[in-house]
């Protein structure tokens, strides 16, 4: 094969590549403006700043986008935790930095919000939920894989870390939900401060 044709190939699978990217940031950031019901594969296209011959050629339907801007952005908010999870273990911040950080992700950026559309979506729509469940348990997984390889049962304890931290997320999510009614910042960190108390009788932070 000659250099041109592996060049033009790779040039092509580049646009590809941000193309897709482009619709993926097109469809989370409408499902944050307009919800679910209003996003439509045409509104992300214009987004996108795409052609729709461009849009169909990559995801024929609009579930197809939901589902794959979906895994995208589940994908960037783990690997978020995960390197969070890296400077914790290092001792580079404490566990109060860790929990801010990541309470932060999920109250100022777009996982949590666009998330809850698409969940509340997918309670009434049979084929969103069955094409979402794969992404939730592979994120779930990686999420406990996280918990695992971070923090260990306190000394006398043999308490799951991956149990414990699922509630500390399902907090958050609680938390996330009041902040849209009640933006009270002073409270949300009171209890954020209770949180990390509340944890640190039942895991620590395994640290190398």
């Amino acid at each position: 094969m000659s250099n041109l044709v592996k060049q033009t190939r790779r040039t092509q699978t580049e646009r590809s590549d941000r193309t897709r990217k482009l619709l993926h940031e097109a469809t989370i950031a409408l499902l944050m403006e307009v919800g679910y019901s209003n996003t439509t594969s045409l509104g992300i296209a214009k987004r996108a700043g795409v052609s729709r011959g461009a849009q169909t050629h990559h995801y024929p339907e609009k579930i197809d986008l939901i589902v794959a801007a979906t895994e995208d952005m589940f994908h960037a908010f783990a690997e978020g935790l995960s390197q969070q999870a890296v400077q914790l273990r290092a001792g580079s911040i404490s566990l109060d930095d860790f929990l801010s950080r990541v309470w932060m992700r999920m109250l100022e950026g777009d996982w949590f919000y666009a998330s809850l559309e698409i969940i509340v979506a997918a309670r009434g729509d049979e084929e969103l939920r069955r094409r979402l469940q794969p992404a939730i348990f592979s994120l779930h997984s990686r999420f406990e894989a996280i918990w695992r390889g971070t923090f260990a049962p306190v000394p006398g304890s043999d308490v799951d870390p991956a149990v414990i931290m699922n509630v500390v997320m399902n907090m958050f999510r609680g938390m996330a939900v009041q902040a849209v009614l009640r933006p009270d910042r002073t409270f949300l960190q009171d209890m954020l401060k209770a949180m990390a108390d509340l944890l640190r009788e039942r895991v620590e932070p395994i640290v190398q």
